[in-house]
Parts: structure tokens; sequence; C-alpha cells
């Protein structure tokens, strides 16, 4: 049998040996957060000291640049964000240090990872989203922040070429994706349509002679009510117009094809990298194809035996009526092409330039 006394020894020198492992549990502990803490520190910097950096983000500085905000630690997120609205978020800069929520996490983060990382008053979280929002918004629009309102002439060259339709930024691949497949969609149904009215004016321009069998007696119909010249301009631009529908139909379906065949996100960012300009080339094709039909369009109007212009109807109210079909299909072209399509291209640069300096603006009034 043990011995109380021997027993009582033997839980004494346990208890010691339990003390001493848990001192040299919290002293490991103590150690494990002086080396992380001293880790995170610059020249003998605190952990939570961000001072050094709030030179970069007073007297009302802008920050644009995406590969700048790329390069930030956490500690130049907090300085950052210390500055926002005169400091009324100083008292969350310690969660961003914590977590360490560096410049590529803030471009991540959501109003749902500002709670997680520690932001727990609603109103605070929901201002300083708005100010992240607006961070990201200009670093991932650097081209944007550029541009300036084109001119009328530059409009109609953005006009025939598309290239208006090539000004979005800061989309992921997947939200490209989506775009093209849309765009392009529309284009297809747009460009199929026309190219099939374009195609049968084009094989109908010819003329038909019909003769009785075994006899020279023919009746020959003239296409379309027009011969000479004004015929020929109508064949030559009718099968122009149709195959730059053909081929604005087959590019379309062709991007769409191909894009589906990006296995992920960064296969479809770097086949619109390669694929460049000519991602406008459905809708360029298609929109050269619509001038082309004006052509074909006018000389009918003009040149229609019956009902044209020349040599014009003995019907005087015929004639009249002819007369106010072709200004008033003149009016729309002018109309259309001339001033109402360029003015919306205007307004495409127009909103993309208000919006960063709006974002511009808020800033610096902060």
């Amino acid at each position: 049998r043990t011995s109380p006394i021997l027993l009582m020894a033997s839980n004494s020198r346990a208890q010691i040996g339990n003390e001493d492992n848990f001192s040299h549990f919290s002293l490991s502990r103590e150690l494990s957060e002086s080396n992380y803490h001293a880790s995170h520190s610059t020249n003998g910097d605190s952990h939570y000291n961000y001072e050094k950096y709030l030179s970069m983000f007073k007297a009302g500085q802008v920050v644009t640049s995406q590969k700048e905000v790329e390069g930030w630690s956490e500690r130049h997120v907090a300085a950052w964000i210390s500055t926002l609205e005169h400091g009324k978020f100083k008292c969350w800069t310690d969660c961003f240090i914590d977590h360490i929520v560096d410049g590529p996490v803030l471009f991540e983060i959501t109003n749902e990872r500002l709670e997680e990382v520690g932001v727990k008053k609603f109103g605070d979280r929901a201002e300083l989203m708005k100010h992240i929002e607006k961070l990201q918004r200009r670093c991932k629009k650097p081209s944007s922040a550029e541009l300036t309102r084109p001119s009328y002439f530059m409009c109609l060259y953005d006009m025939v070429t598309f290239s208006w339709a090539d000004t979005s930024e800061g989309k992921g691949g997947l939200e490209i994706k989506d775009e093209l497949v849309h765009a392009n969609t529309s284009i297809a149904l747009v460009s199929t349509l026309t190219w099939s009215i374009a195609w049968d004016l084009f094989f109908g321009s010819a003329t038909d002679c019909f003769c009785k069998p075994g006899t020279d007696d023919c009746f020959c119909s003239t296409s379309w009510d027009m011969e000479g010249r004004p015929l020929v301009v109508f064949y030559c631009f009718t099968g122009l117009s149709a195959f730059f529908f053909m081929f604005s139909t087959i590019f379309a379906v062709l991007q769409i094809i191909m894009v589906y065949e990006m296995s992920d996100e960064p296969e479809v960012e770097a086949f619109f990298d390669m694929l460049g300009k000519n991602t406008q080339l459905p809708g360029a094709f298609l929109f050269v194809g619509m001038i082309c039909f004006c052509v074909p369009m006018a000389a009918y109007l003009i040149f229609n035996v019956n009902l044209g212009l020349s040599p014009g109807s003995n019907d005087s109210a015929v004639l009249a009526l002819s007369y106010v079909v072709a200004i008033f299909s003149l009016i729309t072209f002018l109309y259309g092409f001339l001033y109402k399509i360029p003015a919306m291209i205007s307004s495409v640069y127009e909103a993309k330039i208000r919006a960063c300096k709006k974002d511009s603006d808020q800033v610096e009034d902060d």
C-alpha cells in the first residue's frame, strides 16, 4: 500500500510539473505573439503604427492607380482609411491591420467581408464601403479617367468603326463573356433579318423575260421598275450590303462559339486581350451594311418608273406624294445617321467622364 505521505508528495510534484508546463505554454504563446508583431513591423515600428504613410493620402490626393494600390500593405490601407472624412473611420484601422487587409484584398472586399474584418457599426460599414467602391471604380477604370468628349467628326468615325462599344473597363472575364454573348446575339438577329431582305432584293434585280414556246413573242419585265444605271446601282449595293450583313452574322456567331470554348475566367480574359479591336467586327460590319443598304433604297425612291421622281408620274397627286416620301426619307436619314447616332455616341463618353469626375470630386470634398 502507498503511504499517504508519499501520495501527497507525488501529487505535489505533478502539480508543480503542470504549472511548469503551463508556464512554458504561456511563454511560448507570448513569444509567438511577439514574433508576429515583430514580423509586421518595420524599422522597429509598432504593429499598429501607420503614421509614416499618412503623407501619401493628405492634401486632397486622389488615388487612381491600380498598380499603386496593389502594392499597399495593411498599414497603407489603415493610413488611407484614417484620412477618410477627416478621420471618421480611424477607430477601425486596427481591424484592417489585424486581418492583414492589404491592397489586393481591398480590391476584393465586400460589405459582408467588412463585417468579418470587425467593422461592427452598420452606418460606418455602409459609408466606408462607399469609399472603397469609389476607389475600386477609379483604379479599375484608368482609361475612363483620361477620356475626353470626342468631336462630331470623331463620333462619325466611331459610328462606322463601332469603337465606341469598346470603352468599358473594370469587368471580370465572366462579365465580359456575358456582355459579348448578349451583344452579339442581338447583332446576329438584326444582321440575319436584314441579310435576308438584301439578298432577296439582290437576286430579284435581274430582268426576267417570258417567251411563248416556238415563237419570238416575248415579254420582259423591268426589275423593280428600274432600268439602266439606276438598276446597276441598285444591284451592286444590295449585293454589297447583303455580304456585309452575312459576315456580320458569321463573326457574331463565331465569337459566341469561341468565348464558350474558354474553360475559365483567366482564359476568357486572355482571349479578349488577344481579340482586341476585333470584338467590334460584327457591329462594324452591320453598320456599314446599313449604310450600303440606304443607297438602293434611295435609288428606288428616285428612279422607280411608276412612282419615282424620275421620270415621274403624269399624275400630279402621285408625283407630289412621291416627293413627300423622298423628302421625309432624306430627313430621317440625315437625322438618324448624321445627328442622333453621333449624339448618342457622344453621350457614352460623356457619361463615363461625368462618373469619373463625380468619384474624384467626392474624394476631394471628403
